[in-house]
């Protein structure tokens, strides 16, 4: 009797261990798919980050060039506002250029006057007026 009893009472042992194996086998192959997520949202994260990493240093670049682009054109204006027309006409160039003064030169007073001695007020008054705004009156 005890040997049937011993029987009778490993047969829900075994039952119950076969079951707790396949619960194993069945939890083993959960945590396997569990871990190849965790693997892919690791991936996809980190290529999120490398892009929102990427982004931010262009729009640092962007505001960057922005900033140098306003200032660049700030310091164009400020540069235009002092420089007047630095060259005469051509017609006033080969005046002087006659007379023996070169272009670029400051040119006096006595020496402008002798230049121009042999056109009418008006012209020189233009002549004048040119040199002036080329800087090349003494």
């Amino acid at each position: 009797m005890n040997a049937e009893k011993s029987a009778e009472s490993q047969k829900p042992m075994e039952e119950c261990a076969a079951q707790l194996s396949s619960a194993a086998q069945a939890l083993e192959r959960v945590i396997g798919k569990l871990e190849a997520q965790y693997e892919a949202l690791n991936q996809k994260i980190d290529r999120i980050i490398a892009t929102v990493e990427k982004q931010g240093a262009a729009e640092e670049k962007e505001v960057s060039a922005s900033a140098e682009v306003t200032k660049l054109e700030a310091e164009n204006r400020e540069l235009r506002k002092h420089a007047g027309r630095k060259t005469v006409a051509p017609l006033v160039n080969r005046l002087l250029a006659k007379s023996g003064v070169g272009e670029g030169v400051q040119i006096e007073a006595g020496t402008l006057e002798k230049a121009l001695g042999g056109l009418t007020v008006e012209q020189r008054m233009a002549v004048k007026g040119e040199l002036a705004r080329a800087g090349m009156i003494a």
